[in-house]
């Protein structure tokens, strides 16, 4: 498992193929780069090259203590340190859900390194409407709900096995539940107070929005909303009965449409 020293912290990612294709990819609020793992071993490894990051207090990476020390625009500039260490460009980047807001910015900041921009159940670009104060109260009471359901999940760990469940599914679990409260605390309010919306409608790569009809997070409404802050052009897929992880429920159809998108809708856009 490769980890790449920063100039704040030390980044862990999880790197798979040697082709010429290269796909970056970016998780969301909770999960780890594990949620990508099922997709990277879809993708035929003659044709992609891809690294999925395990965002500063997800998996492996580094944890640091104060919730002002996480925040989309924190991780996107996490990865844009690792991309240019690894001296790559020309790349297709994903983001899900959080982690939309994250490749957004990565696109606007540095927008020659990206060729194309898939967003899977993306956040709203433009935030939400609490304060700050308003952002504490939902989350502590969310944290507090998180941490009874997590000790129920614990409680049930010695049935894992007995419900068929992958090792895939447990150690992805047992990411999410490692999240620390820090992280989910910096990343929720920076989630809230994202304000990109009009920047994002002038991103020159071309882009696709994916996401499932099924999905109680970020209901289709909300979803196409967001797709139509986009620029014109911009890609739309639905997944019918999926939710919010379709790179998780779905891989093997995810990776298809990425596939599609990266051999496709990319340089057709290129080639106008």
């Amino acid at each position: 498992m490769p980890f790449a020293q920063l100039t704040n912290v030390n980044l862990h990612y999880y790197e798979y193929g040697t082709g010429p294709q290269r796909v970056v990819l970016i998780h969301g609020f909770e999960a780890s780069a594990r949620i990508w793992q099922l997709v990277q071993e879809d993708l035929a490894p003659e044709q992609y090259h891809t690294i999925a990051i395990d965002n500063r207090g997800a998996g492996e990476s580094s944890t640091p203590d104060e919730s002002s020390d996480y925040g989309v625009g924190i991780f996107a500039s996490d990865a844009l340190e690792l991309v240019d260490q690894l001296g790559w460009s020309d790349f297709t980047l994903v983001g899900h859900s959080l982690g939309g807001a994250t490749a957004c910015i990565m696109a606007l900041q540095r927008p020659e390194l990206v060729k194309g921009l898939m967003l899977l159940d993306p956040v709203d670009p433009d935030g939400r409407t609490e304060t700050p104060e308003e952002i504490d109260v939902f989350f502590d009471a969310w944290a507090t709900q998180r941490r009874v359901r997590l000790a129920a999940d614990a409680d049930a760990d010695d049935d894992a096995s007995d419900r068929g469940e992958s090792d895939f599914i447990r150690l992805l679990n047992a990411d999410m539940a490692a999240a620390p409260d820090a992280r989910l605390r910096g990343s929720l309010h920076s989630m809230c107070q994202l304000g990109l919306g009009s920047a994002c409608a002038t991103l020159p790569m071309p882009i696709l929005v994916a996401c499932g009809d099924a999905d109680d997070t970020i209901p289709i409404a909300a979803m196409l909303a967001t797709w139509a802050k986009f620029p014109k052009g911009t890609g739309l897929h639905v997944w019918h009965g999926a939710g919010h992880s379709p790179n998780m429920e779905m891989p093997g159809r995810f990776a298809r449409v990425l596939s599609r998108f990266i051999n496709k809708t990319i340089p057709r856009h290129q080639g106008r």
